[in-house]
């Protein structure tokens, strides 16, 4: 059985998709996409998490175009005057941070300046007339906004609340592209919508990317993962058999070498490039994700000031460095740093916490530094643990302030 949220049927959405209507390919849709949102007076808008990964941005744009084909998912909000257009959740001058997404994106022919990103919507200005569908998580800052649609990968927040009208899709799988790649497969075979195949190929670059070329060790991918890209492999893409294996892996070390070249970026602008931030009970904690390891993170210039300035940007009390490196046979190293900005007793929380977790054992070992700040490191030996896991930790520490 599919391991997934049984209060979330996934069918209950998909299945009321009767009608395809006349579509233009992703392409052009994409190109349509900035004028659309200026023009129509009625918003669906189809946004990834703020982290901006390439899951997040390829699963917004395909679901997005997915929708406008099939508007039916939408009811009742839906009316013909209703525009459903993709936005990037990252601040315009932030995307060159999102290397892995700009080069991939550019490899699918997709003009940059064609998407929409975060700070060019008007949001507060608009909460009738615009709604959400939330792609790669299911609670969003943007609450004076229906949310009319989820798609995630990750374990339920507790702390979520859903419109009861809105459809809902939350499985565990090892990719979010993966569960919208299975929806539009089954009208890639039934109904050979113009434009699916490329926003299936476009799905393709960030499961490969996300379950770790469906590596054994990082155990992410799940079967759909595989089915899916399976499909997409002999359908879209034709590839022989015999040849798939090599080709994830081309594919996945040109993806990594992308999120890893980060020559033209200093320690700060690292901060931002793949982030998650929390609030809860005053309290802020900052979780940027590398794609290096943290410990060769402290070794770059000026690296103290950075993490100061970027805490004092983001208002962070505990910054929590999260490390992932690649290494050329494709296994993979995690560490973490546990810097406590201004509230040592909290980062000291959070650290007893992630140690004495008994549902995961991230099974971490201190790691002795020159960082100073009353900061800890450690290299996290069950790679399988992923910030997925680590989050709900530190938001129950947060809840228990």
């Amino acid at each position: 059985e599919p391991e997934y949220d049984q209060l979330f049927a996934f069918s209950g959405f998909w299945l009321r998709v009767t009608h395809v209507q006349d579509s233009v390919k992703m392409h052009s849709y994409l190109q349509q996409c900035r004028g659309l949102l200026q023009r129509a007076a009625r918003k669906v808008v189809v946004i990834g998490n703020e982290s901006c990964d390439l899951d997040s941005a390829v699963s917004a744009l395909a679901l997005a175009y997915h929708l406008h084909c099939t508007p039916d998912a939408l009811q009742p909000r839906y009316t013909k005057d209703t525009v459903i257009v993709p936005v990037l959740n990252v601040v315009r001058n932030q995307l060159p941070l999102k290397t892995e997404v700009t080069y991939y994106l550019k490899q699918q022919k997709i003009a940059l300046d064609e998407l929409v990103c975060s700070d060019e919507i008007e949001w507060e200005n608009e909460p009738n007339n615009l709604d959400l569908v939330l792609v790669d998580h299911h609670v969003t800052k943007l609450t004076n906004h229906r949310i009319v649609g989820i798609v995630d990968h990750r374990p339920v927040d507790g702390a979520a609340q859903f419109n009861s009208e809105a459809f809902r899709t939350i499985e565990l799988v090892g990719s979010c592209a993966t569960l919208i790649g299975r929806e539009m497969m089954k009208i890639f075979q039934e109904k050979q919508v113009p434009g699916y195949g490329d926003a299936l190929e476009l799905l393709y670059g960030a499961i490969v990317l996300d379950t770790v070329n469906f590596s054994k060790e990082a155990d992410k991918a799940k079967q759909l993962d595989h089915d899916v890209a399976g499909f997409i492999e002999k359908n879209v893409k034709h590839i022989e058999p015999k040849d798939c294996t090599g080709y994830r892996e081309c594919l996945f070390k040109s993806l990594v070498a992308a999120r890893s070249d980060v020559s033209q970026l200093n320690a700060y602008q690292l901060l931002f490039k793949d982030l998650k931030i929390l609030n809860q009970n005053g309290r802020t904690v900052s979780l940027p994700g590398f794609p290096m390891a943290v410990q060769e993170y402290l070794k770059l210039s000026e690296c103290s000031q950075h993490v100061s300035q970027f805490a004092c940007s983001t208002q962070s009390n505990v910054v929590l460095l999260l490390g992932m490196k690649v290494l050329p046979d494709g296994s993979v190293r995690r560490d973490i740093g546990i810097i406590p900005i201004d509230d040592k007793p909290l980062a000291e929380k959070i650290s007893s916490a992630l140690l004495e977790e008994k549902s995961i054992s991230f099974a971490l070992e201190r790691i002795e530094t020159d960082f100073t700040n009353g900061a800890v490191f450690f290299q996290q030996h069950n790679l399988k643990a992923s910030r997925k896991q680590l989050i709900p930790i530190v938001k129950s520490v947060l809840d228990s302030l």
